[in-house]
């Protein structure tokens, strides 16, 4: 590709991006380049006061092509993860050069319109602001014959994209079934919930999730956001807000998280009891028992932490479902604090120890520090199992020998049929051949006695006569 136009440190823009502009804004990139691309990466600013109509229409492509680019997550490296947020950087620039065109030169423009009329915020202000951009007043500039590009670098927020993600997000909230517990997250699992949901087709990086936390907080005020916490609450309640996240809510949170890494842990032993398994197999299909035996070992005592994480597990739940039932049973909310609150304290003994949960959530190198505490596996209770493992395997092979009997009979016998088969019609060929034969023989033998049977007739006549 023929590259023109002003030179930087930057590399040209990649294949894939320039086939990206290509095929999703066909009447602007293509070859021939057309006029309109020429206008669009002009100075547009230029047109405010000599083509107001010109400069909205330019301006309204930009906004388009920039959101497109944001959404899809074509940013240049390593930046494409982000699906909220413009990078308006040189490498943006670089990558939207084209061939006998160059850079847009009036991208500083373009930029300066966007905040001005609140299509887009910069990063950092979004972030910090305490007041909701709803009543932030709109941006206003100086009216120039040039903006420089380096005036307008920087990170943005497009605003089209994060109320959309907002909307589904809580669309999806919405969704789950009524519940004390339903509403409340770590950032975390937040993102784990709505990162692949918010917007079709593209996951949420970790700074679109934190714009959108802060968007839901401050600007639609749905959820409320303490440390790593993360609680939704009917829109605008200002009671709620006003109360935030309590001790109770830290509490639920710190036991559904638990469950969740119990969950994940319970997967993994169970997979590892599995992979034990295979290699007892494997081992003894080679006559390796003492190997056999140390895996069985092994899976003995997987399968004794499996029953503490899965009673661990039951443990949590059932606290976390009698909350749920006390929050939602009881109406008086001082009542409901107070059962909720002497739930937790019949808890306390199992909160408090968080060496034995972490202990609980923590496999450890392989699973060998997790053996700690588990009673070790009786020898000859080992010998008996591994024996009748030995027994199911002899079995096995047995019952496959069996089938691959069967099967080779089913074929030979299928073979048999089939030449039997072919037999049967060539002999019937050859009876029909006899048979055709025999039929033109015995016409011509018919023939041959017609005389003769005359002659005796006209003998018997004769004698009679």
């Amino acid at each position: 590709m023929v590259v023109q136009g002003t030179t930087d440190s930057c590399t040209t823009p990649s294949d894939s991006f320039s086939s990206f502009l290509t095929t999703t804004f066909p009447n602007e990139y293509k070859t021939p380049t057309p006029p309109r691309l020429q206008a669009l990466y002009s100075d547009v600013y230029r047109q405010k006061q000599s083509n107001p109509e010109g400069f909205q229409s330019s301006i309204g492509w930009w906004t388009n092509t920039l959101e497109t680019v944001v959404r899809k997550g074509k940013q240049p490296q390593p930046q494409s993860n982000d699906h909220l947020v413009l990078h308006a950087s040189d490498k943006l620039a670089e990558a939207l050069r084209w061939e006998k065109v160059g850079r847009p030169i009036g991208l500083g423009a373009v930029l300066e319109e966007l905040a001005a009329n609140k299509t887009i915020i910069a990063l950092p202000k979004f972030l910090k602001s305490a007041v909701s951009i709803h009543y932030q007043p709109s941006l206003t500039y100086r009216v120039a014959s040039f903006v420089r590009w380096a005036n307008y670098k920087g990170d943005y927020v497009v605003l089209s994209i994060l109320k959309q993600a907002a909307d589904t997000i809580i669309a999806r909230q919405k969704s789950k079934p009524p519940g004390f517990t339903e509403s409340l997250y770590t950032r975390q699992s937040f993102q784990a919930e709505f990162e692949s949901v918010a917007l079709k087709g593209a996951t949420l990086s970790q700074l679109d999730v934190d714009v959108v936390l802060k968007y839901l907080e401050r600007d639609v005020r749905v959820v409320i956001v303490q440390k790593n916490a993360v609680k939704f609450v009917e829109p605008g309640d200002a009671e709620a807000i006003a109360e935030g996240i309590t001790e109770v809510d830290f509490g639920v949170l710190e036991m559904k998280t638990t469950l969740q890494e119990l969950a994940d842990q319970i997967s993994e032993i169970e997979h590892q009891i599995q992979e034990r398994l295979d290699k007892i197999g494997e081992h003894l299909r080679r006559g390796s028992k003492n190997i056999a035996l140390t895996y069985l070992r092994s899976k003995k005592q997987l399968e004794e932490l499996l029953a503490k994480r899965l009673n661990t597990q039951e443990t949590f739940q059932t606290v976390l479902n009698k909350i749920e039932s006390v929050a939602t049973e009881v109406e008086n909310p001082l009542l409901q604090q107070e059962s909720i609150d002497a739930t937790m304290e019949r808890m306390a003994d199992v909160l408090a120890d968080h060496k034995e949960i972490e202990d609980a959530i923590s496999l450890g190198n392989d699973l060998v520090a997790s053996s700690a505490g588990v009673p070790d596996v009786d020898d000859d209770e080992l010998k008996d199992e591994l024996e009748m493992l030995i027994g199911e395997q002899k079995k096995e092979k047995e019952e496959e020998k069996g089938r691959v009997r069967l099967e080779e009979k089913g074929k030979a016998e299928e073979k048999e049929r089939a030449r039997g088969g072919g037999r049967e019609e060539e002999e019937g060929e050859g009876g029909r051949g006899d048979f055709e034969s025999g039929r033109g023989r015995g016409s011509t033998g018919v023939g041959r006695g017609a005389s003769p049977a005359r002659d005796g007739s006209s003998q018997r006549l004769g004698e009679a006569v």
